[in-house]
């Protein structure tokens, strides 16, 4: 991993923070059912795009970055020429595919009858993303995988302003249409189709973004006529190279996605009152969005540490390696415990914000979507680590158990008589947990690693229970001045500088660390006057 992949993945973080809050936006547009219809049917399209589409551009630039780098600038034109053909033809058959077997799962395997129509749009969606993919993957090879990253980050921003824009439009034509059609869910189907609209329209956009891109890049390198491109050289086996060097990500995407595919499956099985899309949607508020929305932010801080990790362990430097692996895992614990505290503080606050009918229910949600924000930064954050030391088999050792282990606990809470989405959401937690333990253990022991156990994930969380308790009396009082919305948000900025203040004041902070974190200046300066640093 260098420098250049951890810039675009920062950037990326960002793409998935954006799309991630524009869902809790787009849920005051579209409401529970809204959500559960456009998750289910993104589901569909995940699946196609995780086996057909994902990190194309990563892979693919290696290869031309390999090409050009032995002066095989031929060979890298041919790969290039091939590569279009192969992802024309891979997009449009699997658009196709998503708008025929796709539109059969969501309407006669999983009974949303009116799901096909956004169905029919996401096809189209994926036809146009495979293509702005593999002119990624071009731009990744002239090492303007900057572009790429920005890229992302335009395509959800997009998504946000015209999603709002179309979802507002269509739903209020869907509104009248389900009281003259008395389908309750009409509203909610057409919102979808409104927003899946405006991201077929923002991915039009970014293939023209990318295509000027394409065209900047071409001019600042110069190509040579002359290399050692031979007839034997294995340039037309573009799908195979790309393909083998996916596979492991692919497998690997599976059983770190195997708790929700599982969960969704048994949730429509077992599922009897035909009001699913609402219960997905009250999950992906509460114990998926929420908590991954604090994950991407740490990660986009800490994803460097990765890299150092890495880099100096690759250099036989272990001491700094180490340094560098603790650093990082006391910062996951430091953003987790805070949105862990501030989930389950403002839980009754946040859950009143999403809705008022399901304020009991998003309540207790909330707070296992808390303890889930916790352990989810450090699980991915030494996962990273690991996969990219080449030990992908260990961590393919943790996740099967882990999946299993989801199953068992799913199957017998269901079977005694549990609320489906507590149960869902306390197996999905624990097997979290394992995860957590089973990657501490193979950096601890495979990867020669050392944590401090006391400071590095004690002190924060002891600190952020502490904020927490003093903050739930705050939005208790302040709230009825304030209003919902803004004493969460009120509360967010209020929490995260108490929060700071405590962790400088229990010596918790090493000045190194602030680099990692939001405002380290002033974080310094406040350490400074408290003599703390």
């Amino acid at each position: 991993m260098n420098a250049a992949l951890i810039n675009k993945n920062r950037l990326e973080c960002i793409a998935v923070i954006i799309f991630l809050a524009g869902c809790l936006i787009f849920r005051t547009r579209i409401d529970n059912i809204g959500i559960g219809y456009m998750f289910t049917c993104l589901a569909v399209y995940e699946a196609a795009w995780l086996f057909f589409g994902e990190k194309i551009s990563e892979f693919l630039g290696r290869i031309l970055r390999s090409k050009y780098s032995k002066d095989k600038y031929k060979s890298a034109r041919l790969i290039w020429r091939y590569s279009n053909y192969m992802h024309l033809v891979t997009g449009g058959l699997v658009g196709l595919l998503i708008v025929t077997l796709g539109s059969y799962v969501v309407v006669d395997i999983f009974g949303l009858s009116h799901a096909r129509y956004p169905v029919y749009i996401f096809g189209l969606i994926f036809f146009l993303r495979i293509i702005s993919e593999n002119l990624g993957g071009y731009l990744c090879g002239r090492k303007f995988s900057g572009a790429v990253g920005f890229s992302a980050i335009i395509r959800q921003a997009l998504i946000l302003v015209l999603g709002n824009i179309f979802a507002s439009l269509l739903s209020g034509y869907g509104s009248r249409a389900a009281a003259l059609l008395k389908q309750d869910d009409f509203f909610a189907v057409y919102g979808c189709v409104g927003i899946a609209l405006s991201a077929a329209f923002s991915e039009i956009l970014i293939i023209v973004f990318l295509l000027i891109a394409k065209l900047a890049a071409k001019r600042r390198v110069t190509e040579y006529e002359d290399d050692y491109f031979k007839r034997n050289d294995p340039t037309g086996n573009v799908f195979l190279m790309i393909w083998r060097r996916r596979l492991p990500s692919v497998f690997n995407f599976l059983l770190i996605a195997f708790p929700f595919i599982f969960g969704v499956v048994y949730l429509y099985i077992k599922n009897q009152e035909n009001n699913t899309p609402e219960i997905i949607g009250l999950f992906a508020q509460t114990v998926f969005i929420p908590p991954v929305l604090f994950t991407m932010i740490g990660l986009f801080m800490v994803i460097m540490l990765v890299l150092k990790t890495v880099t100096f362990r690759k250099r036989n430097e272990m001491g700094r390696a180490r340094g560098a692996f603790q650093t990082g895992f006391h910062l996951c614990f430091i953003y987790g415990a805070f949105g862990c505290a501030y989930l389950i503080a403002e839980g009754e606050i946040l859950a009143k914000v999403f809705g008022s009918e399901t304020v009991g229910p998003s309540q207790n949600l909330l707070v296992i979507g808390g303890f889930c924000a916790l352990f989810m930064l450090v699980t991915f954050y030494m996962l990273k680590i690991i996969i990219n030391e080449g030990f992908s088999i260990f961590a393919y050792i943790v996740q099967v158990p882990s999946d299993v282990v989801f199953a068992i606990i799913l199957s017998a809470m269901i079977s005694k008589g549990r609320d489906l989405l507590i149960a869902f959401s306390i197996a999905y937690l624990v097997s979290l947990i394992i995860k957590f333990a089973g990657y501490l253990i193979i950096a601890l022991v495979r990867l020669d690693m050392t944590v401090d156990p006391i400071n590095n994930a004690l002190v924060p969380i002891l600190v952020g229970a502490v904020v927490g308790v003093l903050n739930y009396f705050l939005s208790k009082a302040v709230s009825p001045h304030l209003g919902n919305l803004f004493t969460a948000i009120f509360v967010l900025f209020e929490m995260t500088a108490l929060y700071v203040i405590m962790l400088l004041l229990s010596r918790n902070f090493r000045e190194y660390e602030l680099e990692y974190l939001p405002g380290s200046r002033l974080i310094r300066s406040l350490g400074q006057t408290f003599h703390v640093l």
